[in-house]
């Protein structure tokens, strides 16, 4: 894989980012550069571009020693600015992504919160709560790591979170159990083709309802830009861990890969009912 370029990235963020402590910026950019590698991924971080070219979003780095239960957070602030010209009011909103630890996935969980901010749509009102109820009710994953880790964050963490914010953190969870696949982090105990596999409605809801929808505020020479930044930060032949192999003998062992096919229709219904889900909102309108 060839050297990445991540000049672009350093130009663009280095004047609305603060770092407490030492300036990292380079690391901060090959961070950020790494996430291109999910395709999926692209348009929210082109848009987080554009709005820091816009000086419209900020990011602060305050690297933590020791532990903390939060590692980042999304902050937005309302004020009124009185204009003497016009003798009027108007609201400003200042936005800030904290970044607490240089991870993959605290960096996409944070950038989601901003990303669904920004996206004006309603995740209840716009058909996230319905994907991500057809792929997560009474199932869950047959890879024991994807399965782990659909446990720990989509379930087990939202235990700390009032029920309102429910639908929020499991939009931004979703970003975060893709970028610690092993597409991103090259060493990461599944791929992303094992999260889109199993959260196929989810999937199907970011491809085609929530990217759309932030394509219009993207700038397209940034979008044109990171295209060969995608080309350049692509991991060929990503590592297969061990436990992989292992799982991969027993299923094609136990009754001729039995489990396989059986989750294919399993997908399969599910995705079919989202389907037609879709097709009676259609009728509404």
């Amino acid at each position: 894989m060839s050297a990445v370029n991540t000049k672009f990235i350093t130009d663009i963020a280095s004047k609305q980012i603060k770092f407490e402590g030492v300036n990292q910026i380079d690391k901060f950019a090959r961070f950020f550069a790494d996430l291109y590698r999910i395709d999926l991924f692209k348009p929210g971080l082109d848009l987080i571009l554009t709005k820091l070219q816009e000086k419209d979003l900020s990011f602060e780095i305050k690297l933590i020693k020791g532990w903390d239960t939060y590692m980042g957070c999304y902050l937005t602030e309302q004020s009124r600015v009185f204009n003497k010209i016009m003798r009027t009011f108007s609201t400003n909103i200042s936005k800030k992504i904290i970044i607490k630890s240089f991870l993959h996935n605290v960096m996409a969980h944070e950038m989601a919160h901003a990303l669904e901010f920004e996206s004006g749509i309603s995740l209840e009102n716009s058909g996230f709560r319905k994907a991500v109820g057809f792929d997560m009710k009474g199932r869950s994953p047959e890879l024991l790591t994807l399965k782990s880790q659909t446990k720990r964050l989509m379930i087990d963490a939202l235990k700390q979170y009032p029920s309102h914010q429910f639908l929020s953190e499991l939009f931004a969870r979703y970003f975060e159990l893709l970028s610690v696949s092993r597409d991103v982090v090259g060493s990461g105990d599944f791929e992303t083709s094992d999260v889109a596999d199993f959260f196929i409605n989810t999937t199907s809801y970011i491809r085609n309802i929530f990217n759309p929808s932030l394509q219009g505020k993207i700038n397209t020479k940034i979008a044109s830009k990171t295209t060969e930044i995608v080309a350049q930060v692509r991991i060929l032949n990503p590592q297969i861990k061990f436990q992989d192999k292992v799982n991969s003998f027993h299923k094609k062992r136990d009754g001729n890969n039995k489990s396989w096919s059986s989750n294919v229709k399993s997908n399969s219904q599910y995705q079919v009912g989202w389907k037609k889900f879709q097709e009676i909102e259609e009728d509404k309108k």
